[in-house]
């Protein structure tokens, strides 16, 4: 055979092989897409978990206050009121931060009727915030704070932040295993079985502190030594959960 006839078909033989490879692999590619069995059934539950710790955490609420008939009265009686409760604290060794320091004038509809004593002109209030590690020592900054003549707003029992993500992880723990116990008796009886997670919504986290309004706290400069009931801090966790599942 020529030269020129060698090269024709070698070239013909390549394309032949070229072709048939493409056809087979096309091939390959329909027969394993004709055997994927997406999951033709699913099982939507909601459920809630919960997790319970003593608080690790208190905040105590304070406030100084004063009223008078000018704004400079007020300012020079706060000065004075605040400086007595920043040095209550001080000698407990506590950490506090101001929250609010306002004086304002007093609305007509704020004063008493007129058979009444007139009330002041102006009131002012400097308040701090005071955050415990050790929240059986609430008691005493409220027994030092009344002791100083300020006001004790409310008491909060918390978690650190440490505390509060342990007990959401435990809160989730215990709601996707609810969950899952609810999806495998929903499907078995209808004749189902669980395979895996489809989808799941975990958005909605609730945690509940401890807390007492100022007629709570007990704070009484006659009555020293002042105990605060700590109970228990709850975080609990609600999640939407679908499963994927196939017949039994």
């Amino acid at each position: 055979m020529p030269r020129d006839s060698l090269i024709i078909a070698g070239v013909a033989a390549v394309l032949v092989l070229a072709t048939a490879g493409a056809v087979a692999g096309g091939l390959g590619t329909a027969g394993a897409q004709s055997t994927a069995q997406p999951a033709d059934r699913t099982v939507s539950v909601a459920a809630t978990g919960s997790a319970d710790a003593s608080p690790d955490r208190a905040v105590v609420r304070v406030a100084a206050t004063a009223e008078g008939n000018s704004s400079a009265e007020v300012r020079d009686a706060l000065a004075a009121d605040a400086e007595a409760l920043r040095t209550a604290l001080d000698e407990l060794g506590v950490d506090y931060e101001t929250i609010e320091y306002r004086i304002y004038s007093v609305d007509e509809r704020e004063r008493p009727p007129r058979e009444e004593a007139p009330s002041a002109e102006y009131r002012g209030v400097h308040a701090y915030q005071v955050t415990l590690d050790e929240p059986d020592r609430a008691g005493a900054v409220i027994d030092a704070a009344t002791e100083a003549g300020a006001e004790v707003t409310d008491i909060e029992l918390t978690l650190s932040e440490e505390t509060r993500t342990e007990l959401r992880e435990e809160a989730i723990r215990a709601a996707m295993t609810d969950a899952r116990s609810q999806a495998d008796t929903i499907a078995a009886a209808g004749d189902l079985r669980v395979t895996n997670v489809a989808t799941v919504d975990a958005s909605q986290g609730r945690y509940v502190p401890v807390r007492y309004e100022a007629a709570d706290a007990g704070g009484n400069a006659a009555a020293p030594q002042t105990v605060i009931s700590e109970g228990e801090v709850s975080v609990t966790y609600r999640v939407e959960v679908t499963y994927n599942a196939t017949t039994a």
